[in-house]
């Protein structure tokens, strides 16, 4: 059973064998638009917050907000935790004082923000988009590319704000956050005109992910990381900005992008090793069944050795060999058994040593076989 046993670990292997051939593409999906969105919430951390994040977490957990925890003056902090975005992002808002908050792209007074009755507005921008985790050894950049029809016209101030969040973030202090912005990457490279169909590309290089601290690997384990696209702006006769379209989705990871067509080969060969894998089980199987069992021991007198055959599969006896050193005085006659019949009898032999015999026999359906008698040499006073 040995070389079945390595036949089914190299079935194991298989995904691993597969996947290093894939040196450009570990992993990708493509996402339709989502017609509603919870409210986009910024919130940019500040002493005295814990409670008010408990609770912006919890909203965001049930649906009700999308959160981007920005963590600012993290450097003073120490732990780990990006801040340079979210120093940047504050400052773009014109917001000097901390904890703040942003509600679908506008800065609000704490006041403001607890009487908020949250709904679950429309995207007014429908955006499908993909994603593709790209790399040689390991994941390098992250490319990703969005299709959208403008219902109107956008007004210059219009952006699409890549958003990269760490869903379960931890420090190297050991605290524990959901939504920490990892990485922040505006972009207005798109046509504005109404009716206009864009087909907009962002990549974040190798460069722009070390730099926030995204460790990607393989994409194993990608979806610890999620990215959400805002358009923010407005349209042509609006004078103030908004959060005009929300998409959001963990990044994939290369479990989950296989396609039906990169499985063909491997399931192929699986297909072929289970059926080479079929035959060698059925053939040991039939085997342990079929082969006869050469039995024996020493007898009550010495030079006698009673013997037992059984056998599997109907057989003949054959021509039966003496080991060296040994002779014979009877022999196992040669005949036929039925499937499943035993015959016991007694040779009688004079010898020295350990005893050795070969029994020769044909069994139906296995062929011809060789049955070994081996018995340790005969103490006098046995």
């Amino acid at each position: 059973m040995r070389f079945a046993t390595w036949a089914i670990l190299i079935i194991f292997l298989l995904p691993t064998v597969a996947a290093i051939g894939d040196l450009t593409t570990f992993s990708s999906s493509e996402m339709k638009s989502q017609e509603l969105a919870p409210p986009l919430v910024e919130w940019f951390h500040g002493e005295g917050d814990d409670e008010k994040v408990k609770l912006l977490e919890a909203m965001s957990n049930q649906g009700i907000i999308t959160l981007v925890h920005w963590r600012t003056g993290a450097n003073e902090e120490g732990g780990g935790w990006p801040d340079d975005d979210a120093n940047a992002r504050a400052q773009f808002h014109g917001i000097e004082a901390f904890p703040a908050v942003a509600v679908n792209g506008i800065p609000i007074s704490m006041e403001d923000f607890d009487e908020i009755e949250w709904t679950m507005p429309n995207n007014e921008v429908a955006i499908d988009y993909s994603i593709e985790l790209i790399g040689s050894s390991e994941v390098e950049m992250i490319s990703i590319v969005a299709e959208f029809t403008n219902p109107h016209q956008l007004n210059g101030a219009t952006q699409i704000h890549v958003f990269i969040v760490e869903s379960e973030a931890r420090d190297s202090m050991g605290r524990e956050a959901d939504n920490i912005l990892c990485d922040w990457a505006p972009s207005s490279s798109f046509y504005f005109s109404n009716g206009t169909e864009n087909i907009w590309n962002a990549t974040l290089t190798r460069e722009h992910l070390v730099g926030a601290g995204i460790e990607l690997d393989d994409a194993s384990h990608a979806n610890r990381y999620e990215l959400i696209l805002v358009m923010i702006g407005g349209f042509d006769n609006e004078s103030t900005n908004r959060v005009i379209s929300i998409q959001r989705t963990a990044l994939p990871t290369s479990w989950q992008s296989s396609d039906s067509s990169d499985a063909i080969v491997p399931a192929i060969l699986i297909l072929v090793l289970l059926i080479i894998i079929g035959f060698i089980v059925f053939a040991e199987r039939k085997r342990e069944k079929g082969l006869p069992r050469l039995e024996g021991s020493w007898g009550s007198e010495a030079g006698e050795i009673d013997y037992q055959i059984k056998a599997g599969y109907s057989m003949e006896i054959g021509v039966m060999e003496m080991g060296e050193g040994w002779r014979c005085h009877s022999r196992i006659k040669k005949g036929t058994l039925r499937a499943g019949e035993e015959k016991r009898g007694t040779i009688k032999v004079t010898g020295k040593g350990a005893f050795h015999m070969r029994l020769s026999v044909k069994v139906d359906d296995l062929g011809d076989w060789i049955l070994d008698l081996d018995l340790p040499e005969r103490k006098a006073n046995d």
